[in-house]
């Protein structure tokens, strides 16, 4: 096999070779270095087997086609997840704490369901109606134990736009209805703009999980979702301000219309409602002692929080009612409420050209945050979670709730987080809430009309600190990578500035920027070998590395495409000063000026002086070689910087690049290896390749490469290489000279 390597392993408290206290044991390994073709030889590689294109599809019907009574039964509980875990529910342990969290969550969705729909323009009975017709679908189809489905207020916001450009508001003068872009009159009710909304969001979550797209929510970092969150709370922000001062703002749609809301909000303030400023004032001040003060304290003598957002829309439900605010204040309030069960009512479909874009980024937005919520509980109680089946499930929850006037739904982080710290173990949570709901709908609904406006509003702007305390995040990231920060303000700032749905799409093109420059632009390094190890490390970072004379290693820290091969080249020649050109040239003038000066004893000489086999004779030729080089430099160079193009290290033979940082080379990037090969063979120097990846070998034999650069040329490792390269012959490493690792 040839050369003979040896390895040893210090032990964690020997830092390399004895700089600390502990007492490490050393391990040498003896094996022969390899290249990869000694290395296939050697252990026996099998390549992969690599199906034509008919193959790879009758491949695939067959197994889609494959039927067995396992194979039926796993489909029919994937695709039902309440199959596997309502048989081996278990009452003793599970019941008690599903039942306590059920009442718990139930209590919060009544304030909660009624803002956000208020948020969102619609009745404030219909986030109640979110609450439990989709949640029926979810508990059946949901793969999470933990989750909490409903309304959500980022979402809610989102759809209140669309319904805002499609639907006549019926608390609102119509002559101050505002249509932003549209040109005609909106003929919609807000419920049915809604449900439209819904239906979309679920044909497309259907869609998604029909093409297994469930890890569609990677596209979306976790900078992007934290920066486009925080702008849409601004916009949640902005639109209760006209509750909590009691104004009557006109809706605006379209891009900028934060600035032109306002723009009014300003010059009306003087025209605020003193009332509705007063119990908006008392309402955030009681809501946020509870939170900052009261809660924590509360949280240390038991899991079951106050629920001081319902006592709240009690007391002012109770306030306005006895109070006649509505009459005698101008106070705006809720307003009928329904009793009884919606008629199903099949949504408006010819606005489905109309709002489908508006629906592609709800869906897409509702369901990373849901999902994402669904990992993290997943993880923490150890269990798993199905991207698809989420899809799934979310999907057919928004087209079944859109049959009874539901704007789309999401999860909840704060009725989730609760849920789970009373103690909720599965969707039994859920079915508990959604039946105590039912009786809310049935008979306690009307309690509810005289609640003000504005107290839902406080509730809004005071659950929006959680939001808004992510520009931490971005102070967090900023200091780690200003190029995710850049990621943070874009969504930010394009949803605040422009709009929610603008500011997503930046915010998603910046991020594939960033991704793309990474890929384009990975780290390289110019490496030096650490005497007696087999570490190869940046000659720049560390001063105990050594070069070795006639070898250059250079290191490429990423894929190699064809957006990169041109940077590839240009830090190859900057890492290592060897530009193949400037080489080629200056040694054919270096032979041309040492035959005319008739210098026989050079004849048979190498010009960059490696081969020798008398000292003076060297010395002589380097000497040489060395005037020619300067003499070219200073004729032929042409540029402010000439040593760019003279040979620094003239003594170079070998090229060799690092590539175990190489995810993938496509075609460009093999023929880009194979030219540099070709060039810099013409200089002298041969080309090398260490560290490569089996995909990457695949990669090259396929597009060629390995027709040109022999497999005797490419190594196992850097370590590998350089033992070959630098002896010539076979030769054993005695036991006492072991390599340290």
């Amino acid at each position: 096999m040839g050369h003979g390597e040896s390895h040893g392993d210090t032990g964690a408290g020997g830092g390399g070779g004895g700089g600390g206290g502990g007492g490490g044991c050393e391990m040498c390994v003896m094996r022969p270095a390899l290249n990869v073709t000694q290395r296939a030889n050697s252990y026996d590689y099998r390549p992969p087997h690599r199906p034509r294109f008919l193959e790879s599809v009758q491949t695939k019907v067959a197994e889609s086609c494959a039927c067995s009574g396992s194979c039926i039964l796993s489909t029919i509980t994937n695709r039902l997840p309440i199959l596997t875990w309502l048989p081996a529910y278990s009452i003793r342990s599970s019941l008690f704490g599903d039942t306590v969290a059920g009442c718990t969550v139930a209590i919060m969705h009544i304030p909660q369901g009624m803002a956000y729909a208020l948020l969102g323009g619609l009745p404030p009975i219909t986030g109640i109606y979110m609450a439990f017709f989709p949640v029926l679908m979810y508990i059946i189809f949901g793969t999470s134990h933990h989750c909490s489905v409903g309304t959500f207020a980022v979402v809610c916001l989102m759809t209140g736009k669309v319904v805002g450009d499609f639907a006549t508001d019926p608390t609102e003068d119509p002559d101050a209805l505002l249509a932003g872009n549209s040109t005609e009159e909106p003929t919609y009710t807000p419920n049915q703009v809604a449900a439209i909304v819904a239906l979309m969001n679920g044909i497309i979550g259907l869609v998604l999980g029909a093409l297994q797209l469930g890890t569609l929510c990677v596209f979306l970092s976790d900078m992007l979702v934290s920066g486009f969150t925080t702008g849409a709370a601004v916009h949640v922000l902005t639109s209760q301000i006209k509750y909590l001062f009691g104004l009557k703002v006109p809706r605006y749609s379209g891009p900028f219309k934060i600035i032109y809301t306002y723009r009014d909000l300003i010059s009306q303030l003087l025209a605020a409602n003193p009332a509705a400023m007063v119990i908006s004032g008392v309402t955030i001040a009681v809501l946020a002692l509870n939170n900052e003060v009261i809660k924590p304290w509360f949280r240390t003598k038991t899991k079951i929080p106050i629920p001081i957002e319902l006592i709240a829309v009690i007391i002012g439900t109770l306030a306005s009612y006895f109070g006649h605010l509505h009459e005698n204040y101008d106070i705006r309030i809720v307003g009928e409420i329904p009793t009884g069960l919606p008629i199903p009512t099949a949504p408006p479909f010819e606005l489905i050209p109309d709002v489908a874009v508006d629906s592609i980024v709800i869906t897409i937005v509702a369901y990373t945050v849901s999902f994402s919520m669904a990992k993290i509980f997943a993880k923490r109680h150890s269990y798993q979670v199905d991207a698809t089946q989420e899809l799934y499930a979310l999907g057919i929850s928004n087209v079944f709730g859109s049959f009874f006037g539901c704007a789309p739904i999401a999860v909840s982080l704060s009725r989730s987080l609760i849920q789970e710290a009373v103690g909720g173990v599965t969707q039994i949570t859920s079915l508990i809430c959604c039946c105590l709901l039912l009786i809310v709908l049935l008979f306690i609904g009307p309690v509810f009309e005289t609640l003000p406006n504005c107290v839902l509003s406080a509730i809004i702007v005071v659950a929006l600190k959680g939001m808004f305390l992510q520009v931490h995040d971005l102070k967090r990231v900023w200091v780690v990578s200003r190029t995710e920060g850049m990621i943070w303000l874009s969504a930010f700032l394009g949803v605040v500035i422009i709009d929610i749905d603008y500011g997503l799409v930046i915010g998603i093109i910046v991020s594939l920027v960033v991704l793309l420059s990474r890929t384009q632009q990975p780290k390289t390094a110019r490496l030096g070998h650490v005497p007696n190890t087999d570490l190869y490390l940046d000659v720049k970072k560390y001063s105990a590395v050594v070069e070795i004379p006639t070898v250059s290693i250079f290191q490429f820290g990423g894929p190699l495409h064809f957006a990169n091969t041109e940077y590839f080249q240009l830090q190859l020649v900057s890492m290592t000063g060897l530009d193949a050109s400037s080489i080629a040239t200056t040694k054919s003038l270096i032979q041309k000026q040492l035959s005319e000066t008739d210098i026989a004893s050079q004849s048979t000489k190498e010009v960059n002086g490696s081969a020798s086999t008398d000292n003076n004779n060297q010395a002589t030729t380097k000497g040489a070689a060395s005037k020619g080089i300067t003499f070219i430099k200073n004729k032929f160079s042409g540029t402010k910087k000439p040593k760019e193009v003279t040979l620094a290290v003239p003594e170079v033979q070998w090229l060799v690049i690092e590539m175990s940082g190489v995810s993938y080379v496509d075609t460009s990037g093999g023929n880009l290896l194979v030219q540099l090969y070709k060039d810099y063979k013409k200089a002298g120097i041969v080309i090398c390749l260490a560290a490569t990846s089996e995909s990457v070998l695949e990669s090259l034999e396929i597009c060629g490469t390995l027709k040109v650069i022999p497999r005797e040329r490419i190594f196992h490792s850097t370590h590998d290489a350089i033992m070959v390269l630098t002896h010539p012959e076979p030769t054993t490493v005695a036991d006492n000279s072991c390599t340290k690792l």
